[in-house]
């Protein structure tokens, strides 16, 4: 199959049919090795405040396990932080990998290439996937980073779409906010990502648990992904 943005955004489609957030970040991951035949994959939540990686999920020969063990500051990891800050997928190989590797990460077969996928929305990295390489050196011209870049952007705007059904009882926005918060966005992350300013995100908020009729974020994100009937 060749790939083309078009046939990324269709593949990636799945994302909004899933139930919970670990089957979303699944398919996501499941895709990513499908069109571009990775080895290895693993999937890392971003957050820009203090610049913490969070492992989620590993696939590897169709199979997936958790990576919740994985905390780290990614400025110790120039690779990584070069792709997320700059919002496009970076290729290495050969001494470039080094960098990566700390005791946590070090592999009984060596790496041959890897490649940095950050997932973004509205200038945001909201979470990286790492796709590395043991036994070959995958495709990694322009048209091949571009696309993966594309891969990260469908991604990443995907992942945090509203629900399908909006709660009610919230306006647009709070159902965004809301939906945001389920996802695990902190306060200061929501004005990077929607362009706001932290009181205005604060009054939102507050005026979700009001109508909910919630006591905090907890309750509320409960009460907003509770079944609809």
């Amino acid at each position: 199959m060749q790939v083309t943005s078009w046939a990324v955004e269709e593949k990636l489609q799945g994302v909004v049919n899933a139930n919970t957030q670990e089957e979303q970040i699944c398919h996501v991951l499941s895709t990513f090795a499908e069109m571009f035949k990775s080895e290895r994959l693993s999937f890392y939540r971003f957050s820009p405040i203090g610049y913490v990686g969070e492992g989620i999920a590993q696939l590897e020969n169709g199979h997936f396990q958790s990576l919740a063990y994985i905390r780290d500051d990614i400025r110790s990891l120039p690779v990584i932080k070069k792709a997320v800050e700059k919002r496009k997928a970076h290729f290495y190989t050969g001494q470039e990998i080094i960098t990566l590797i700390s005791s946590r990460y070090h592999r009984d077969e060596p790496l041959q290439a890897l490649i940095v996928v950050p997932l973004h929305v509205n200038n945001l990295s909201i979470a990286y996937i790492c796709s590395e390489y043991m036994h070959s050196i995958p495709p990694h011209d322009g048209q091949t980073i571009d696309l993966l870049t594309q891969f990260g952007s469908i991604a990443g705007r995907l992942l945090i779409q509203p629900q399908k059904i909006a709660h009610p009882k919230l306006s647009p926005r709070e159902n965004e906010i809301v939906q945001a918060l389920a996802n695990g966005f902190s306060t200061k992350e929501l004005t990077e990502l929607l362009s706001l300013s932290e009181a205005t995100i604060k009054q939102y908020i507050k005026s979700a648990f009001v109508k909910l009729g919630a006591k905090n974020r907890a309750h509320a994100v409960s009460i907003y992904l509770a079944p609809k009937i």
